[in-house]
């Protein structure tokens, strides 16, 4: 009985120290972590590999474009910045630029600084319902030409709608008055929604080849543009949705991004390539960051 007693007695003390013991070691401590980027490791090594990018940028070469979604609330990742983007990128059209967050106002510097063009995309095939009239989409244009003034951008992308000629002209007349030196104006889609006369305002066409299913559907679409649309093959690009398949003309399937790199030189030489929705699997290391730096290095390998 006394034995039983002692038991008793000494099986919560024991509890309560292993209680003790094991609370000092799964403690939570704070460890103070400081993390550099690049430009704070080396300012010097930074400064010539930014030198390096824009000497490579303003080089003849195969250009790079994408659309990005930028800033999106709420955010879910570094996916949805600018400067998680390739620093070889060329040209980056935002699609949620009327909602310009201090994110990207931060990110714009390191644009610059990579040479890489940033674009106020005006998506009026989708958002024409927004605007009820012309005094409306003025408006509106009115204020994309200050937001890209205020941030530094480096030009204009537009979608156009194929029953508003009206819109689409006003919206070219418009953009291409305001663009500045070294500004750009970028049509996104089939050129023969532009007239004639103002088909030597755009810079470049990035044609809706996302859409396509094979090649000769795209090799189609350049015909029709570089024939029927009479814009030079230089100011083309292809695009392609980042996760979507292509067939070559064997039905052979492909990753649609790194096929239309290809078709870009079968087709033209062609001035480059667009990649869409690019946010989706990102980070993963044999997605989409993967995908669009092999369609880069597949245009320009010694670049």
């Amino acid at each position: 009985m006394k034995q039983t007693s002692i038991y008793r007695l000494i099986l919560p003390v024991m509890a309560l120290l292993l209680g003790v013991s094991c609370s000092d070691w799964t403690e939570t401590e704070n460890i103070e972590s400081t993390v550099l980027k690049p430009w704070e490791q080396d300012p010097a090594l930074w400064a010539d590999y930014t030198a390096a990018l824009r000497a490579y940028k303003a080089s003849a070469h195969y250009l790079s474009y994408v659309r990005l979604h930028n800033s999106p609330s709420p955010a879910s990742s570094e996916q949805d910045f600018m400067r998680c983007l390739p620093d070889s990128l060329d040209i980056v059209a935002l699609t949620n630029a009327d909602n310009f967050s201090a994110y990207d106002t931060e990110d714009m510097a390191t644009m610059r600084e990579k040479g890489t063009r940033v674009l106020y995309q005006v998506d009026y095939a989708a958002r024409k319902a927004e605007f009820s009239g012309e005094a409306a989409l003025k408006t509106y244009l009115d204020g994309v030409i200050a937001a890209v003034k205020a941030n530094g951008m480096g030009g204009y992308s537009f979608t156009a709608d194929p029953l508003d000629a009206a819109a689409t002209a006003a919206i070219v007349a418009t953009l291409s008055a305001a663009k500045g030196d070294g500004q750009l104006l970028v049509l996104e889609g089939n050129p023969l929604l532009v007239s004639e006369a103002d088909r030597a305002k755009l810079d470049y066409v990035v044609l809706d080849t996302e859409k396509a299913e094979n090649t000769t559907e795209v090799r189609l679409q350049v015909l029709n543009a570089t024939t029927y649309a009479g814009i030079a093959a230089d100011r083309l690009l292809l695009a392609a949705e980042v996760d979507a398949p292509l067939q070559d003309a064997d039905r052979t399937e492909y990753a649609a991004v790194e096929a239309m790199a290809r078709c870009v030189v079968e087709f033209g030489p062609l001035a480059g390539f667009a990649a869409y929705n690019i946010a989706g699997d990102y980070y993963h290391a044999e997605m989409n960051y993967q995908t669009i730096r092999t369609a880069i290095q597949t245009l320009n390998p010694s670049k």
